[in-house]
């Protein structure tokens, strides 16, 4: 087969019209791979050319449609949009229908049979699929920052967009942060349309009018809502939940290839985009698209009910032999979700404005007591989950007064109108539940209830992931084999039982670049949208802790400062106790389990507080035989991208655990010594410094290797030391007891005879914790200018 000719030149031509004053952000997407984004200023062509070149036959290349912030080397999600420069739809050929024919009728529809009311587009690209359309804006619509009284500042301008996708019964595509294909490139075909005979083409600059238009003059768009039909026996009920679908037909599952041939058969017409979602249970084109499979899986549902496919065709499709089902197939009840999914989606197809609502929002009608709207927004700590954040009524209303539905007309026939909260409010079919709750592997909803768990970030298949097993060997347990395999089985009882909190931290030491956070961050993402990352104690400790409430492995990076009392308790609180108090801003308390499992690393001699009797914490000296090895780190997150992470997942999950639980055996390392004796205060911590360098405070020597102590004496030395006053004699007095030492109270001051050095060490190891000591045998006496007396104490020599 003869190569594509490719035209890197045709691409920057149009780069230059696109775009002459601002920015141009290019992604560059592997199918069904890997993506990879540069931005260029338009003085710098030559190397975006050069940047291109290299790419072109290998990935698929696509230009961002909308203005970003700033220069960008991951692809810019909407917070990073800062202005639509035009409207857009894109319109792929039918599934089921002649390839050809269908890029005909397309080009026919947006040529000479637009839509009434809707002008020429300004640019239209032949992207090699289908035909992509463009309305350029006079003055492009700015897009502020989200911010907690405008959380979607780019909703405004998306409602055009999906007012065309209606017109023209196009793509779903409207969203701000929107890629198309780059003009003069390759069109690659992924390994599924490949398959069905597409083969690579070169996207196409089809027609260039340079037409500029008001955003006035697709207001009418905003305004395409068809009015809410009313409630019927097929509407779900104000509890949200929807009644049972019957016609199942045979039940058999159903593959992607027998979709297309019942499709062609029945005179149905859908995507190839729902196709691809099905196949791979995600977007190719746009990987992030979907935070959860869930949110994939319903997006592929309702394009099916659009299309009319039969109840019984979408059943056996999302049971059936396709990454789609995967989110269907684990739950605990698969048929019943299948149902529900297929009956929800049913109603909300018929109005897109209420599926849209519904799928941002639910009214909780008991929420901490109370009545509010909840909305799920990304989070400032990571910008990859979302958190619940909860509205009152009027203040959704006024959120979303800008925006009206068209409810009926009146007695003349012009439509009357409703603003889009009051309307979705009030409407019989609103998404609703009881309260939010935290189930993890558990349905969306339980008893009427929401629960928040989102599922796994990947899909779990068998695979390689070695190099991350090997990492945990050689550098986090220092090639030490129990303390690797308690790492890895620590990791394996997180995810089987993300529901329940570990009650023992994983804390990781070590020099900065050593590997501490590639493992932490491939299992905070293995959980998705239930992991989190931190980096300070107000994140970790701090008053308003909402983020925690659906969290279930937490990874603290330097979070905890020592001598933070008020932190350290808050800390052991999250990793033992049941319950957590969970506060927002502005709303009541609530009580929620813990499901945390903690994963804590620090460059820091002191990273947790480990008292004596310490069994909350396992901790690890990490080797540095890799620090800074840019190769080496490499190398395992490609493996990771590569489908080690799903390998990982898999294997966690399939390890069988019997019995094991994180809390018992938990490895007695000198990292964990070293952090007791860190963790060690007051009286305690003086005389283990005695201890180690063998020096005493003697008021005199029973015989040469035995002295004798006041207990007054080692109160005011440990005063003096301390520079605190508030050490007692019951303190000395309770430690020099707890070792076994001989107490002396025949004559005054009353003290403590103590055994040779080597006995006393031994005493400590025994009753407080195992040290390293030092080969030194015999004691030697503090002199008087070793220890000036405590303020205030009368001087022992």
């Amino acid at each position: 087969m003869t190569a594509v000719q490719h035209d890197t030149p045709a691409a920057i031509d149009f780069l230059r019209r696109w775009s002459p004053d601002t920015s141009w952000c290019l992604t560059a997407i592997v199918p069904d791979g890997k993506t990879e984004t540069a931005t260029f200023r338009p003085s710098e062509e030559e190397k975006a050319a050069t940047w291109i070149e290299a790419r072109q036959g290998v990935k698929n290349l696509y230009f961002h449609v909308n203005v970003t912030r700033d220069r960008h080397t991951s692809k810019p999600k909407k917070p990073d949009m800062a202005a639509f420069r035009a409207l857009h739809v894109d319109i792929d050929p039918a599934a089921g229908e002649d390839f050809e024919e269908e890029r005909q009728r397309i080009a026919g529809i947006l040529g000479d049979n637009l839509p009434e009311g809707i002008p020429a587009p300004s640019v239209v690209i032949d992207s090699g699929g289908g035909l992509q359309a463009f309305w350029v804006l006079a003055d492009p619509l700015p897009i502020d920052k989200p911010s907690d009284a405008a959380p979607e500042p780019w909703a405004d301008g998306e409602a055009y967009n999906r007012g065309l996708e209606l017109a023209f019964r196009a793509d779903a595509c409207h969203n701000c942060d929107r890629l198309m294909r780059l003009p003069g490139t390759v069109n690659l075909p992924n390994r599924n349309k490949a398959s069905k005979g597409r083969i690579p083409t070169v996207a196409r600059l089809l027609s260039w009018e340079g037409a500029r238009y008001p955003l006035d003059a697709f207001e009418p768009l905003k305004l395409t809502a068809k009015p809410a039909p009313p409630a019927t026996s097929s509407t779900p009920t104000a509890s949200g939940k929807a009644p049972a679908v019957l016609d199942l037909g045979d039940g058999t599952p159903m593959g992607t290839e027998e979709l297309r041939e019942w499709a062609e058969k029945n005179g149905k017409m859908f995507k190839d985009a729902t196709l691809a979602r099905i196949a791979t249970g995600t977007d190719p084109l746009d990987p992030d698209k979907y935070p959860s499979r869930s949110e994939a899986l319903w997006s592929v549902v309702c394009d099916l009910v659009r299309a009319d496919v039969d109840d019984g065709v979408i059943f056996r499709v999302i049971t059936g032999p396709n990454e789609i089902a995967a989110s269907v197939l684990d739950k605990p009840d698969p048929k019943r979700y299948a149902l529900d999914q297929i009956a929800k989606a049913k109603t909300e197809a018929i109005d897109p404005t209420l599926a849209e609502m519904n799928s941002k929002h639910a009214v909780l009608l008991q929420e901490g007591g109370k009545t509010r709207v909840l909305s799920w927004e990304r989070t400032e700590l990571d910008a990859s989950r979302q958190v619940p954040v909860l509205q009152s009524f009027d203040d959704f209303r006024n959120r979303y007064m800008h925006r009206r539905v068209i409810v009926g007309t009146n007695d003349k026939g012009h439509p009357t109108e409703k603003p889009l909260g009051k309307w979705w409010l009030e409407h019989p079919a609103r998404r609703e539940y009881l309260a939010l709750r935290f189930f993890p592997g558990r349905p969306e909803e339980m008893d009427g209830y929401l629960n928040m768990w989102r599922d796994w970030a990947v899909t779990p298949r068998p695979g390689d992931w070695s190099l991350m097993r090997e990492h945990i060997r050689r550098i986090l347990a220092n090639g030490d084999d129990a303390c690797a395999d308690y790492i890895e089985c620590w990791a394996s009882w997180a995810i089987q039982n993300p529901g329940e909190p570990a009650e023992v931290a994983l804390v990781l030491k070590g020099g900065r670049g050593t590997g501490k956070g590639i493992f932490a961050r491939a299992l905070k993402h293995l959980f998705g949208q239930h992991g989190l990352q931190v980096n300070s104690p107000a994140q970790l400790t701090g008053r308003f802790n909402a983020h925690l409430r659906d969290c279930c492995l937490l990874f603290a990076d330097e979070a905890i400062a020592p001598g933070d009392k008020a932190a350290e308790s808050v800390l052991k609180g999250l990793i033992t106790e049941p319950e957590l108090t969970i506060e927002g801003k502005g709303v009541n308390l609530v009580q929620a389990r813990n499901r945390l499992h903690v994963v804590m690393a620090s460059n820091e001699e002191w990273v947790v507080p480990a008292g004596i009797d310490e069994r909350r914490f396992a901790v690890f000296e990490v080797s540095s035989e890799h620090a800074q090895d840019s190769d080496y780190f490499k190398a395992i997150a490609d493996q990771l991208k590569g489908g080690g992470l799903a390998a990982m997942l898999h294997d966690l999950l399939s390890m069988d655990l019997g019995d094991w639980h994180p809390r018992r055996n938990v490895p007695q390392t000198d990292a964990l010594h070293a952090q007791k004796a860190a963790s060690v205060t007051g009286v305690d911590a003086v005389f283990l410094d005695l201890l180690r360098a063998g020096e005493i405070p003697a008021r005199r020597w029973v015989n040469c290797s035995m002295p004798f102590i006041a207990t007054s004496d080692l109160r005011d030395y440990a005063q003096q030391r301390l520079r605190r006053d508030d050490v007692t004699l019951n303190a000395a007095n309770k430690l020099l007891r707890d070792l076994g030492f001989e107490y002396q109270d025949r004559s005054r001051p009353r003290g403590f005879v103590l055994p040779p050095l080597p006995e006393a060490r031994a005493a400590w190891d025994r009753v407080r914790m195992p040290m390293q000591w030092d080969d030194l045998t015999d004691w030697v006496e503090l002199g008087a200018s070793d220890y000036p007396a405590a303020p205030g104490a009368k001087s022992p020599f």
